[in-house]
């Protein structure tokens, strides 16, 4: 029993990580962005006031270099711009917004979410949606805490 829990826990995990990197990859593609773009615009959009990169790295759970290296192709596409000096130590601690090429390059974005959400969920009940969200952010925790043992 504990075996079949298991093999169904890490399955479902893993395919529903998989599914969400491949529609991420498909819809960035379609948009003309690489998969990594789509949460660094998602977040960016969030926070018009603008995010370091270190806090970017952080939201999407993605490594610091990745970032930058995001942060680096759209700024050299207009769709991001850095604020601070040239100084790579501060460069890494000032905000990064959305250019107005970004912000138009980002709205179909939400459509996309909600109807992936929509798909996703739309047959479950709040309640039911809520509960899961619970369930999971319970089993992370619990996770967590066991990995720092």
């Amino acid at each position: 029993m504990t075996e079949q829990r298991f093999e169904d826990f890490v399955g479902i995990i893993a395919t529903l990580n998989k599914e969400i990197q491949r529609i991420k990859t498909a819809e960035a593609r379609r948009l003309g962005f690489r998969g990594s773009d789509v949460m660094c615009l998602y977040y960016l959009v969030k926070h018009p006031e603008g995010l370091a990169a270190s806090e970017l790295a952080r939201m999407a759970d993605v490594s610091r270099a990745a970032m930058s290296r995001t942060v680096a192709h759209l700024a050299e596409d207009g769709f991001v711009e850095v604020g601070g000096s040239d100084d790579d130590a501060s460069r890494y601690r000032a905000p990064i917004r959305l250019t107005e090429k970004g912000y138009e390059a980002a709205r179909p974005l939400d459509d996309i979410i909600h109807r992936v959400l929509d798909e996703a969920g739309g047959e479950l009940a709040l309640r039911q949606r809520m509960q899961m969200y619970d369930s999971l952010n319970h089993i992370l925790e619990k996770l967590r805490t066991f990995a720092r043992d």
